[in-house]
């Protein structure tokens, strides 16, 4: 009798779980594309099609120019290094974890040594280090870039069927510029709660004597990564980053109009969201109906640019401060994962 009246309890536990969801499905009221834009955005410009937004700006012409600017042959690596501990988290993320499949006293440790091989797996979150957010990461309401309906392009099984990382393959070179802000400023860090204005980005050009030009990609150098994984280190990493707490430096809602104005193919910095944090533009956020990081629905979802988040800036600052050339032939190929709803890369400046 017990068990039969567990059974029915599951039964009907069941059933009401379902029942909500379907409710939970009725009473949903996708928001009506009028209201999206209602706020500036290039949804359209390209095509009802397009997935790469403002990388429509890199033409191959831009490119061919951008491979010009090579006259070392030097390469500066401007990801961040994936280790333990090798820089700052928030939210859920886990940092990386790695397992050999064979290590040296694996092998050795046979009666009959011989020919012998070593592979590892790799256990990484796609936004835990060096990548690009793809357009439809984020988003207010119920459609990402361009107008796709989230519900029939996110699934759990399928990845991000558009507006994914694998659309930039094609599209990730060209001209790059450094704003290093930190620099301009004469400081290692900027601050915690530092916001860049857009007048301080166009004074930081003019001091580097650098022309920001369409298709672009503008690397924003805040002193942020290194800052906060030093302290992490000093910690043995007990120390984690409060992205509310603590907030991050970063441009600021005045960003939005620039990157309109300057038509910029992508944006990435030293930091975990590009963006300022804290404290919270109340104002852009209300606008953009987000509690936090506005930029990223202005910028991502209704402008369509990508955004590269956890970049390693100091070699490339040092290197620009010494001969003067803050413009660089800059390539960023994402990792070709199926239907990817991050870009894990290793992008690299080409001077």
């Amino acid at each position: 009798m017990k068990r039969m009246y567990r059974k029915s309890c599951i039964v009907v536990a069941s059933l009401s779980i379902i029942l909500c969801f379907v409710l939970a499905a009725w009473a949903f009221d996708p928001i009506p594309i009028e209201e999206y834009k209602k706020w500036p955005n290039n949804w359209g410009k390209w095509g009802s099609d397009d997935e790469i937004g403002t990388l429509n700006y890199i033409t191959p012409q831009r490119i061919v120019d951008a491979a010009k600017l090579i006259k070392q042959g030097k390469i500066i690596p401007v990801s961040y290094e994936a280790r333990y501990f090798g820089g700052p988290l928030w939210g859920n993320r886990v940092g990386i974890e790695r397992f050999m499949n064979w290590s040296g006293p694996d092998v050795v440790s046979n009666p009959k040594p011989g020919l012998a091989y070593t592979d590892e797996i790799i256990k990484v979150e796609s936004h835990g280090m060096t990548h690009v957010d793809p357009l439809g990461h984020l988003w207010w309401g119920d459609k990402m870039y361009n107008g796709y309906p989230v519900v029939e392009y996110i699934k759990h099984d399928q990845g991000m069927l558009k507006n994914n990382a694998n659309a930039y393959l094609a599209h990730s070179a060209g001209r790059g510029v450094l704003l290093d802000v930190a620099r301009y400023k004469g400081v290692d860090y900027l601050g915690d709660k530092y916001k860049i204005s857009a007048a301080e980005l166009d004074a930081v050009a003019k001091w580097e004597g650098v022309e920001i030009k369409p298709g672009d990609a503008i690397l924003i150098r805040t002193g942020f990564m290194k800052h906060w994984t030093d302290k992490i280190r000093k910690t043995g990493g007990s120390l984690r980053w409060s992205a509310t707490n603590d907030g991050e430096p970063g441009p600021g809602c005045d960003f939005i109009a620039w990157a309109q104005e300057k038509q910029i193919a992508l944006v990435g910095a030293d930091n975990i969201a590009v963006e300022h944090i804290v404290p919270v533009d109340e104002e852009c956020c209300a606008k953009y109906k987000v509690p936090l990081i506005p930029l990223h629905v202005a910028v991502l979802q209704m402008l369509g640019v990508p955004m590269q988040e956890i970049l390693d800036l100091e070699a490339l600052s040092e290197d620009c401060a010494k001969d003067g050339v803050y413009e660089f032939f800059y390539v960023w190929t994402p990792l070709n994962w199926w239907n990817a709803a991050g870009g894990l890369s290793s992008p690299v400046a080409i001077k």
